[in-house]
């Protein structure tokens, strides 16, 4: 749902000052306070901001908001060009041998990662459930389609990935890895990829 102004400067003076009481917000805004707590009411239902409580020797406790990772991202974040500028110097240092190292290290944390989670997965269903949770805590997207015991396919909707990945191919060739070396009995196949301007990756497994 779009932001409305009033609350787009809610957020941006929580996000400025860290954490903001009704108050505060009332004081900035010029607005009645029933009518921030209304805003504070609904952007708290969309998880953009947290309550916590904190006791006072007098008076009722008071109510200090900030903003919950979901709504710090809303504000401007340049991890993809930071990332870019990084892989672009490690590539010009050697031709790109130090970059395929840093992208191979990569791959073998979340590899031992990732096997350390699947423990316990009695069947290749709980494996694929757990590695789409995976996928999903990482803003990926995914959906995944059980069409058997042993038959999968694995809809990944957005690559979080997309500003490296477009620059560094291999850090898209590294992801199919990963997933190659998580399920070594299954047979993996790549039919789309978002680097292909498909509308998604779509990965079929049959175990």
């Amino acid at each position: 749902m779009p932001l409305t102004p009033t609350r787009e400067r809610v957020l941006r003076y929580i996000k400025q000052e860290g954490k903001a009481s009704v108050k505060g917000l009332t004081e900035e805004i010029g607005i009645t306070p029933m009518a921030i707590r209304g805003h504070l009411n609904k952007l708290e239902r969309e998880a953009l901001i947290k309550v916590n409580t904190v006791r006072q020797k007098l008076g009722r406790p008071l109510q200090i908001f900030a903003l919950t990772e979901k709504g710090d991202a809303l504000f401007p974040q340049d991890y993809g060009r930071f990332a870019v500028e990084i892989l672009s110097d490690l590539k010009e240092l050697d031709g790109g041998k130090t970059l395929e190292l840093v992208v191979k290290k990569r791959e073998e944390r979340i590899i031992t990662l990732l096997k350390t989670e699947f423990e316990g997965s009695k069947n290749a269903s709980e494996r694929m459930e757990r590695y789409t949770q995976y996928v999903d805590r990482h803003g990926n997207m995914p959906r995944l389609e059980v069409l058997g015991p042993k038959s999968f396919v694995l809809y990944i909707n957005n690559c979080s990935l997309k500003t490296v990945v477009d620059q560094f191919p291999l850090c898209c060739d590294s992801e199919v890895r990963i997933i190659q070396a998580l399920f070594p009995e299954a047979k993996i196949q790549k039919t789309k990829s978002l680097r292909n301007h498909d509308k998604n990756c779509c990965y079929q497994f049959e175990f």
